[in-house]
């Protein structure tokens, strides 16, 4: 049942309450006979869970109380909604020293009319445990299985999300998802560039420009989140040697006049994984899709829903007055 109630909160777009639930037991029990018998429902969620679920707010509560009134029940209603610890679950604990950054780049290199407006680089930062991902992974795997129902003639083969090339269905559902994170556990920070004023010298040599930004970005990133710990950077894989040697050289640049700057030293290490693997690069390109789409496109919708993970997003050409080219 519990399955059912999760169901009904991700229809209506509360997945920060469905995922409280996750391997949740209930029971309901009469606390008033008078008017056919007034109910009430215990719910045993996980112990990590626990003291998130004391903190609902009054809305929240009385949303759950609702959703568990329409379950099939003795009494003439059920009118309240209390937690409790289900000691069955044995307490996860995780080691949150390590930082998990999570880069991705949005916009072309192409320094004219015809290119974008843009460059930019989009950083996710994070911490274990990471949330929502079994939602996003069994989101997946329901379009898969749409594609055996006997009526449905659009076959769909999601092997991981992309924001470029999913439909406005799945898009929609993706950033209904991801608005749900707990702000506090997400920041997001973005490193902006407007083409057009970058300076004819700094953008001849695209390889240089590339490594350039992309150093300074990153230690901008770390002076802003002030790290002091080990962490671990993920960035999409690849395809071509001489692109992840590049991009490996610029972040490891970064990193070392950031902790130079800072006097620390602790470990760090780079990974490229194919994206298909890791739920939280599929995260970070679509906020980075979002951003970019309010920057080029003048559209706002997706970012909206995304705004509230961002620490900074630095227009570093925003005091530049002139542009070389016209867009």
């Amino acid at each position: 049942m519990i399955e059912i109630i999760q169901t009904i909160l991700k229809q209506s777009n509360r997945y920060d309450l469905a995922v409280l639930l996750d391997g949740a037991t209930f029971t309901d029990f009469l606390v008033d006979n008078w008017n056919g018998g007034i109910g009430s429902v215990e719910v045993r969620v996980h112990p990590n869970r626990y003291l998130e679920c004391l903190a609902l707010s009054e809305d929240d509560l009385s949303l759950l109380v609702k959703i568990f009134d329409g379950l099939p029940h003795d009494y003439f209603e059920i009118d309240r909604v209390t937690f409790a610890i289900n000691t069955e679950i044995g307490a996860v604990t995780i080691d949150k020293d390590v930082t998990y950054i999570f880069v991705d780049e949005a916009g072309d290199m192409d320094f004219s009319s015809k290119g974008s407006k843009y460059y930019m680089f989009n950083f996710l930062v994070k911490k274990r445990p990471f949330g929502l991902h079994e939602h996003i992974s069994n989101y997946r795997y329901s379009l898969l299985e749409r594609n055996l129902e006997p009526e449905n003639n659009n076959r769909l083969d999601i092997e991981a999300f992309h924001a470029h090339k999913d439909n406005k269905h799945i898009k929609a559902e993706m950033f209904n998802i991801i608005s749900t994170f707990d702000p506090n556990a997400v920041k997001v920070y973005a490193y902006i560039l407007e083409k057009p004023k970058v300076l004819p010298e700094k953008r001849k040599e695209k390889e240089r420009f590339y490594i350039d930004n992309l150093s300074y970005a990153i230690g901008r990133l770390l002076s802003r989140i002030d790290i002091d710990r080990p962490f671990i950077i993920i960035t999409d894989r690849l395809p071509i040697q001489k692109n992840r040697s590049k991009q490996i050289g610029a972040l490891k640049k970064g990193i070392k006049l950031y902790l130079q700057e800072k006097g620390l030293k602790f470990r760090y290490d780079i990974f490229h994984h194919c994206s298909a693997s890791s739920a939280n690069l599929q995260i970070i390109d679509y906020i980075s899709w979002a951003i970019f789409r309010k920057y080029e496109h003048k559209q706002g919708n997706y970012y909206e829903k995304i705004k509230q993970y961002i620490i900074d997003e630095e227009v570093m050409t925003k005091e530049r007055r002139v542009s070389h080219y016209e867009k």
